[in-house]
């Protein structure tokens, strides 16, 4: 067992040795060293449990550095507004680099009286700017709102300066739900009322013009607030409501241009400072940092005690740096890391780094537990190819990992890793489609390609399910029987050994009996009656074992199974579910080749009917849907309506190009619509077999993921000499 744990001890299938690290340092050199710690990022800071002595505290600085950060980070979202866009696909493909300025190393003393210098040199003018901005931006929404009022009264025929409250007269605009009250004061002959329907019954509402003298303002005022009103608020507007309108575009055109003023204004201030603030920002952002890490150190009169976890490859290095940071006023002491508390850094190769996230998902692994990556990496891609199952399908999944991947996620972390995953499934779905004979549907008749690939598949789901069935619950016993390997490994390993009589040793005998006995009743295979003897007398053994009474004879801590039937039938249903590998694959299959089923149908239809009897009604139906939609600027519906309208006139045309045309859309759109859709399926069933039957015979989660105490650098990056010019 020793050999054992000290071989897989150092393989992936573990995390990272880690070393508990205590260091006590001389205050005066406390911020060197928190600044080395930082700068490269090796330990991973806990609280210092020692009850004997209290625990640390921030600086003074801390509310003046909180303080500058938060008021330079609100000027560099100001400046921003300046900062030059791409838009299109060119962009979603190619985007751009983040901004990263060149900074020097400095002392806090530096960085904040340059954070003063420069927050005291531009703040106000940029704020100044920022307000403008608003007030502009405030102006133009405003004034568009009054213009869609405007737009309800074109058919009025007043000035729409007369409306609100005058010497005599009070005069209101707007839309009400109940015509009731209203209609009962202009019977009354105590309004003068101008009123239309708008909408349909259920939602119909009234544009309402109300006008009354001065003494019977408060009585349309109560009716109005009863019929539900909605006032035209349009203060400050005179005229007609052609022309108000017309007035309104000229003052948006006017408060625009003015916009375009402030920001090209902000834009000059952007190139002028934006670097200087972005680097202080940086700074400032670690300075907080080491601030805020201080309640988790020791603290004595004089000297302060830092407790952390650093990875065990990492600790000669780490050892020299404190040391040199602190000259000969800091004492390390160190020890081979044991406990809950300790932090998780996976030990991985690059190419089974994305699927770290899984793990991450489900929950991180306790530190000296297995860290699963490594299984469940390959088992994940093969199951998603082995579920999609069509080579089309794969190439579209492959191509659009690619594209996360290598161009859409260049800068973005999820969405690369999220790529790369997408990607290795996708060239798995096409070496198992095209095992199994699928691309964009099986090679049928019915599929298109058939007339130009032909070849026999290896296995073909849609006609050998029962064979595919039986290598999907060959490849479930497989994986559940690694899981309680693994799962015995980790009882042994931690001397737990009831657990690992009740969870382990029990299924290795009952799992291999039970198939002999079971094969034998149901004469799927022979075995000579001696063997089927010692198998009853096995799974009996098995049986008492799931019991849990062995265990408590062992070690009194364990529990009796008072469950153990359920966990048989649980076991069976684990081992059942991996028939979904078979269920989702048909999926797969079913629908393409329903929808190549649908393209033959209307292949047939289309040619026998004739190019007038079916292509003159779609440009009837295009003409009308593109006239009604084309006013609307709505580009998704006149894109459809001009698509209708060009196929029927082609078709009238040309039946042929007519049907080829419509036939290339719809199976386009279908089969990428069907490959999104399983892709979706294969991902999350995928995930489910993972977590769900192979997790739980083994996996140890909740364990506290390594965060390095390191340096931020989003916006800048270290520079040997030099840096931002002030």
């Amino acid at each position: 067992m020793r050999l054992l744990e000290r071989y897989l001890g150092e393989t992936m299938l573990f995390p990272s040795k880690m070393v508990e690290v205590e260091v006590l340092l001389h205050d005066s050199v406390k911020y060197r060293v928190l600044k080395a710690m930082q700068r490269k990022g090796f330990i991973h800071i806990t609280s210092h449990n020692i009850e004997e002595i209290g625990s640390g505290s921030p600086s003074k600085d801390i509310s003046q550095i909180v303080e500058f950060e938060f008021r330079i980070e609100k000027l560099l979202g100001i400046l921003n507004l300046a900062k030059q866009k791409n838009e299109g696909l060119r962009s979603l493909f190619n985007p751009e680099p983040p901004e990263r300025y060149p900074a020097k190393d400095r002392e806090r003393e530096e960085i904040m009286k340059d954070a003063k210098d420069v927050l005291d040199e531009v703040e106000n003018k940029i704020l100044g700017l920022y307000t403008k901005w608003e007030n502009i931006n405030e102006a133009i929404e405003d004034i568009n709102t009054q213009k869609n009022y405007a737009k309800y009264l074109l058919n009025m025929p007043c000035d729409i300066g007369y409306l609100g409250e005058g010497p005599y007269v009070y005069i209101t605009a707007g839309i009400v739900r109940d015509m009731e009250t209203l209609l009962n004061l202009e019977k009354d002959k105590k309004i003068a009322l101008w009123h239309t329907a708008m909408g349909k019954k259920k939602n119909r509402s009234y544009l309402v013009v109300a006008a009354c003298y001065i003494e019977d303002k408060k009585e349309l005022e109560a009716a109005l607030r009863f019929s539900n009103f909605t006032e035209f608020e349009l203060e400050g507007w005179k005229g007609k409501p052609d022309k108000v309108i017309k007035d309104m575009e000229k003052r948006v055109e006017e408060l625009k241009k003015e916009k375009e003023d402030v920001l090209k204004k902000i834009e000059e201030y952007r190139d002028k400072y934006y670097g200087r603030l972005a680097v202080l920002k940086d700074d400032l952002t670690n300075e907080r940092i080491k601030e805020e890490v201080h309640p988790k150190f020791g603290k004595t009169i004089f000297t302060t005690i830092i407790r952390g976890f650093i990875p065990k490859k990492e600790l000669d290095n780490a050892i020299n740096v404190i040391k040199s940071a602190g000259d000969d006023l800091v004492h390390i002491e160190w020890k081979d890391a044991e406990g809950d508390d300790v932090p998780v850094k996976y030990n991985n190769p690059r190419i089974f780094r994305p699927f770290q996230a899984f793990v991450d998902m489900y929950s991180t692994p306790k530190y000296g537990h297995i860290d699963p990556t490594i299984i469940i990496a390959p088992l994940f891609i093969a199951f998603f190819g082995l579920t999609l199952g069509d080579a089309g399908y794969g190439f579209i999944i492959a191509l659009l990992g690619y594209l996360l991947w290598r161009h859409i996620g260049k800068y973005n972390w999820t969405n690369r890793t999220l790529g790369e995953i997408l990607f290795a499934s996708g060239i798995s779905a096409i070496a198992f489609g095209i095992v199994q004979g699928g691309i964009f549907g099986p090679l049928d008749s019915n599929n298109m390609l058939s007339q130009f690939i032909h070849y026999q598949p290896l296995i073909n789901p849609m006609q050998d399910a029962v064979r595919v069935l039986v290598i999907a619950l060959i490849i479930g016993i497989s994986q559940i029987s690694l899981g309680l390997v693994l799962g015995a490994y980790h009882h042994l390993k931690f001397k737990n050994y009831g657990e690992f009589l009740t969870s382990e040793v029990s299924w290795f005998l009952i799992l291999p009996s039970s198939g002999v006995v079971i094969g034998k009743s149901f004469g799927w295979w022979t075995f000579a009656p001696m063997t089927v003897t010692i198998s009853w007398v096995i799974l009996t053994i098995g049986i008492v074992f799931l019991s849990g009474i062995p265990a408590k004879m062992i070690d009194k801590k364990s529990a009796v199974n008072a469950m153990a039937f359920f966990d048989i039938t649980g076991m069976v249903g684990d081992w059942l579910s991996y028939s979904r590998l078979l269920a989702l694959d048909l999926a797969t299959s079913g629908i393409a080749l329903t929808i190549n089923l649908f393209a033959g149908i209307i292949s047939t239809m289309v040619v026998g009917a004739g190019s007038m009897v079916c292509c003159m009604p779609i440009a009837i139906v295009g003409i009308a849907l593109f006239g009604l939609v084309a006013r609307k600027k709505d580009k998704k519906k006149t894109g459809i309506a001009l698509f209708f309208l060009i196929l029927g006139i082609i078709g009238v045309i040309n039946l042929q190009a007519a049907l080829w045309l419509f036939l290339a859309v719809y199976l386009i759109i279908a089969h990428i619509g069907n490959a999104l859709l399983q892709s979706l399926g294969s991902l999350v069933h995928s995930l489910r077999l993972q977590y769900v039957e192979f997790f739980s015979r083994f996996y140890e989660g909740d364990g506290v993921k390594f965060e390095p105490f390191r340096e931020v650098r989003k916006n800048s990056r270290l520079v040997e000499a030099g840096g931002v010019k002030k």
